[in-house]
């Protein structure tokens, strides 16, 4: 199969993975010249159910409609036949995920993850079934195998769709009387198990098996036998978590073994429920290893992506973008985004800098322009209120509210350009006993300035408490173009203090 091409477009590579529903093959993508990952599903599986292409190719429609950065991203999807081949294959092209999956973390790692680890892993897991639950799309089969932790964090949620197609399939329902079972029996619910409607509780069933595995070493049920371990999943209480793993607390307990009760409607509301309360299981975890955990979320209009915790900055909630017809792709604390796969050709957008702050604060948007050694290369290359429209950088402030608008011409940067750096801070602060914490509804947007459709969404409800500077996003140059990378950093000393960590002189006075 390797080496092979696809449809005239996709070479195949080394195989990733194989599974009930399919092997996914490392591919190169020769119209684009982008890295990808092709999950391939024989048509033999589908037997002679006409009706097969069909609800894969709606179930890949569907999850391509998906916009989470912890859900695998959807490229393309369609039939072809390899040259000699009789039988065609369905494919789904996707982005290629690199780092370590669940499953292999929990077979090749002698300890146990942290709490905080996996409180965070599980609250993406969550915040992805919301999403598809969001959308009518049920996973059938959650398992650490289909979730994937990159080098960034975050875990992304492999496989939507894929089992549903296969569940639905009349040859494939015939096999499943002879010991083939669509999911995997360690994390499916009861009532899959029983052939009964499988429902939005049942992803959570899953989540709670996995919760239970991440935490403890091992799934609540592993009987000897295929029949033993579906006669426990349908009949049997699991063993209290905090008895396999001593000291874990009661919290714990107590969300674990409520997503496995038997019966759906035992079990917790909604995907979005379990997200928040593993937030909440995360906060004194942090607090224990000697950092100040953040406080529960108040409610707010706006919630995008934010940083829930000091010591891990990826930690992160999803919501939309208060601006009209914005959030629509909203990014998380740590992920990156390449520009050509939001603005394919772009040579020029802008980038809009927007917050709320009460009467009597003086917040300023700024951004600074730095080499590979984290500097600028003149005062020149720091644009702000003061110096908007410094010739020859390729950069510009068009606009100072009430959202700020920096045009960013790329061919204009220059090669010595590495970096550029968004920056927010608050004026006067230490004259008037302000941080950024009086501040609101942070955020960055990348905006098509033909259109003015908003690319992506990234920022915080609110500024980090005791800091009057605060660095959110930085677009940086790669061997394969320009990307945008959801970082953030706070400063104490402000406006001053970011601007001299990159190389501008300041006065002593400045703020």
């Amino acid at each position: 199969m390797q080496d092979r091409i696809l449809d005239g477009r996709y070479r195949l590579g080394r195989q990733l993975g194989a599974g009930g529903s399919g092997t996914v093959w490392e591919a190169l993508d020769l119209r684009l010249e982008r890295q990808v990952a092709v999950k391939l599903v024989s048509t033999v599986t589908f037997g002679r159910d006409p009706r097969a292409r069909e609800r894969f190719e709606r179930e890949a429609k569907l999850l391509a409609g998906l916009s989470s950065p912890f859900i695998v991203t959807v490229h393309d999807v369609g039939e072809a036949r390899f040259d000699g081949e009789s039988d065609s294959v369905l494919y789904l092209v996707m982005e290629r995920l690199h780092g370590r999956s669940l499953d292999q973390m929990l077979a090749e790692d002698r300890a146990l993850p942290p709490l905080a680890e996996v409180a965070r892993w599980g609250e993406h897991v969550c915040r992805a079934l919301a999403v598809a639950h969001g959308s009518g799309v049920v996973h059938r089969d959650l398992k650490p195998a289909n979730v994937m932790v990159g080098p960034d964090g975050l875990a992304r949620v492999l496989d939507f769709g894929i089992a549903a197609v296969l569940a639905e399939s009349t040859d494939h329902a015939r096999l499943t009387s002879t010991g083939v079972v669509v999911g995997t029996p360690a994390y499916m619910s009861p009532e899959q198990i029983e052939g009964t409607a499988v429902g939005l509780g049942s992803d959570l069933y899953s989540a709670g098996c996995v919760l239970y595995a991440l935490a403890t070493g091992r799934p609540p049920f592993h009987g000897g036998s295929l029949y033993q371990l579906l006669r426990q999943q349908m009949e049997n209480a699991p063993e209290v978590p905090s008895v396999l793993r001593p000291g874990l607390p009661p919290g714990w307990d107590e969300l674990i073994l409520s997503m496995l009760a038997k019966r759906p409607g035992d079990r917790p509301g909604s995907a979005a429920e379990v997200a928040d309360r593993l937030r909440l299981l995360a906060a004194p975890v942090a607090g224990a290893a000697g950092g100040a955990a953040a406080p529960a979320v108040a409610a707010l209009t706006y919630q995008p992506t934010r940083v829930e915790s000091r010591l891990d900055p990826r930690v992160v909630l999803l919501a939309s973008c208060p601006r009209p017809g914005g959030g629509a792709l909203p990014v998380a604390t740590g992920q990156r985004m390449r520009l050509t796969d939001v603005l394919p050709g772009a040579s020029a957008f802008e980038v809009g800098l927007d917050w709320r702050a009460p009467e009597g604060t003086e917040a300023d948007a700024s951004a600074l322009v730095v080499g590979a050694d984290g500097r600028v290369p003149t005062d020149e290359h720091f644009v702000f209120y003061n110096n908007p429209e410094p010739a020859g950088v390729g950069l510009r402030l068009t606009d100072d509210g009430p959202e700020a608008r920096f045009r960013v011409e790329l061919p204009s940067l220059g090669a010595a350009a590495e970096r550029i750096v968004f920056v927010l801070s608050v004026h006067d602060a230490e004259v008037r006993g302000q941080d950024l914490s009086e501040v609101s509804l942070l955020h960055v947007r990348l905006i098509d300035p033909g259109s003015g459709e908003e690319l992506l969404c990234f920022g915080f409800p609110a500024g980090p408490a005791g800091a009057v500077g605060v660095t959110f996003g930085e677009l940086v140059r790669e061997d394969d173009g320009w990307w945008f990378s959801a970082v953030s950093e706070a400063y104490a000393g402000g406006l001053a203090e970011i601007v001299e960590a990159h190389g501008v002189a300041v006065e002593a006075d400045a703020t």
